[in-house]
């Protein structure tokens, strides 16, 4: 009887070490089909977050393009509109050349001085309509003759002068935003021969 106990207790225990065996077998296969399926995930994630890294790249871009061309757009309506505004100017200093002329014979003939302020008051509206659009008149008393700036339209032979300094202005010369709109036409003092090559 005691053979069968231990009969029965070894095949018990062999049972019971054949269901661990295969539970243990089992177990490591199911392991290595969640490690299989963690390194999938982990693939899965890594492309995942290289896409969104490119579309993160390609969005920046695709920012930094239209800025970009924000920028250029309004330096372009900015430009658009001071080369109109520069047009129209040049069309309206005509009229302002007549005023003056208008303004100095109507002071030299003794023209009635009601109309002469008349005269005056729309001329001051028309400067002051021009230095708020960024116009102003270049400088011309007692400077230095400067091609930049001057059209030099005669010459005179003043010895109380300096050489190449302007002595009239004939008609005034303005710029636009510091760039030349139009050049001061002028007479300039010049003495010496040898400067004048």
């Amino acid at each position: 009887m005691e053979k069968r106990e231990e009969l029965a207790q070894a095949m018990h225990e062999n049972q019971q070490t054949g269901e661990s065996v295969n539970l243990q077998i089992s177990l490591q296969e199911e392991v290595e089909k969640l490690k299989t399926a963690l390194e999938e995930e982990k693939r899965r994630v890594s492309e995942k977050e290289q896409l969104i890294s490119e579309y993160l790249n390609d969005l920046k871009r695709v920012k930094a393009d239209f800025d970009n061309f924000r920028k250029r757009e309004m330096l372009y309506r900015q430009q658009f509109v001071k080369t109109a505004n520069r047009d129209l100017i040049l069309k309206i200093l005509p009229i302002i050349d007549d005023l003056e002329k208008a303004l100095f014979e109507g002071q030299k003939n003794e023209v009635d001085v009601t109309f002469l302020q008349g005269v005056e008051l729309i001329y001051r509206k028309f400067l002051s309509i021009l230095e708020k659009e960024g116009v102003r008149p270049v400088e011309t008393k007692g400077q230095k003759f400067d091609p930049k700036y001057h059209e030099a339209i005669a010459t005179v032979s003043l010895p109380d002068h300096e050489d190449f300094v302007i002595v009239e202005e004939v008609r005034k010369g303005y710029l636009y935003h510091d760039e030349v709109l139009r050049p001061a036409q002028v007479k300039v003092n010049r003495i010496s021969q040898e400067k004048m090559a």
